[in-house]
């Protein structure tokens, strides 16, 4: 009776894949739900502002950003959770992977000049409160997605490598 190592050593990967994608997926539940729980946040505070006819450009403004920003961040959850299915199936390291990483850069990179939309508003806090840190505070939240655009677009390129190198070695093969 002969056994076949390396089919034993792939199933083990599978399983070991499949624990760590399910653990990933179960961490995109909080996620999404503190998405919903800032939309829910960000209309208690419209409305509040509306009834107590607190409404200008640059609070409007500051609102939309943060409602599209959460809208793109749903759904770069979404294309996040279709990357672990990918590589539950084992197909990680392929067109449509990369697809999804483009994807999501792209949403990044949308995101991030969204939430400058919200520098006015800092601004305008700082106008009235004399806390200059806030400043600081809206960049940092404003360029973040901009560093994981970039952190996103290096990955996209390291795939694109590893999907030529695979297509090289299956030709060789």
């Amino acid at each position: 009776m002969t056994i076949n190592h390396s089919s034993l050593i792939m199933n083990s990967m599978k399983e070991n894949s499949k624990i760590k994608t399910t653990f990933l997926k179960v961490a995109l539940v909080p996620v999404i739900a503190f998405i919903l729980f800032f939309f829910v946040v960000l209309t208690q505070g419209l409305i509040s502002s509306y009834s107590d006819q607190d409404v200008y450009f640059v609070k409007i403004l500051f609102y939309l950003a943060l409602y599209i920003a959460a809208a793109l961040s749903l759904v770069v959850t979404i294309f996040v959770y279709r990357i672990l299915l990918l590589i539950e199936r084992g197909t990680a390291f392929t067109e449509p992977a990369l697809k999804i990483i483009s994807t999501i850069k792209k949403l990044s990179f949308a995101a991030f000049f969204v939430l400058l939309g919200i520098l006015p508003m800092t601004y305008h806090i700082i106008e009235v409160i004399h806390a200059p840190v806030i400043m600081v505070i809206g960049v940092a939240i404003s360029v973040t997605p901009l560093i994981v655009a970039i952190f996103i677009a290096t990955i996209e390129k390291l795939l694109q490598s590893v999907i030529q190198m695979k297509a090289e070695n299956d030709l060789t093969v």
